[in-house]
């Protein structure tokens, strides 16, 4: 039996949900863009529903559609973020199967990126030592990465959860110098080798994995 035809008002209808969807999901994406703004600006804990309304030019009734308290702000802007950072890690390191080279692209990215980008380094520093989400999320490229060199034979650590945290913390703190102005000439060659050093690399392999050419699509 065939699918029965819908009336003309029906996919009216149905056109002007999905319109209405779709315009929905521009107007939270614009106001989680406005959030990160302000975040860059002056950090997680300065934002008020207020504020951000007037950075997204709409009306503070408009803000109460998508959002009821900052946190809720600060949890989409951590889901945000961290859905770009996992992503350019993936594609990055796509077809990689060394624990350290992956690890060196994920770090030399960020790194990169904060050059490039100071608001978005600034906003990435704000949200991760405050939402749980986004250090959820890049702890589990991390991890893997990690457990991959580890089982390579690459990687020496008696706690993951130790090393996880060297990884994390020194990548964060090499964004945060770049911010601050005090990033300095292959900034993310230097954090790439010294961390690879740190989990056990030795010295001649993390600089050589340190100095490996980056994938096209970021190395630019």
């Amino acid at each position: 039996m065939s699918a029965p035809l819908l009336s003309d008002s029906a996919t009216e209808s149905a056109e002007q949900l999905t319109r209405g969807h779709k315009k929905k999901a521009r107007t939270r994406q614009s106001l989680v863009d406005a959030a990160l703004r302000i975040y860059a600006r002056k950090g997680s804990g300065e934002l008020a529903l207020n504020e951000l309304a007037d950075e997204a030019h709409v009306s503070q009734g408009t803000i109460y559609n998508y959002f009821r308290t900052r946190e809720e702000v600060l949890e989409a802007v951590g889901i945000a973020l961290a859905e770009q950072l996992s992503h350019s890690i993936s594609v990055l390191s796509a077809g990689i199967d060394s624990g350290a080279e992956r690890m060196a692209i994920g770090i030399r990215t960020f790194v990169r990126r904060a050059i490039a980008d100071t608001d978005w380094a600034n906003a990435v520093i704000q949200v991760i030592h405050y939402d749980q989400g986004i250090r959820s999320a890049v702890a589990v490229n991390v991890r893997y990465d990690l457990q991959l060199g580890l089982k390579q034979g690459s990687f020496i650590y008696s706690d993951e959860e130790v090393a996880l945290a060297l990884v994390v913390s020194c990548a964060i703190g090499a964004m945060n110098s770049i911010v601050e102005g005090r990033g300095v000439v292959d900034h993310d060659i230097k954090i790439a080798e010294m961390v690879l050093k740190a989990l056990g690399l030795p010295s001649v392999e993390a600089q050589r994995i340190a100095h490996l050419t980056l994938p096209a699509s970021e190395s630019n």
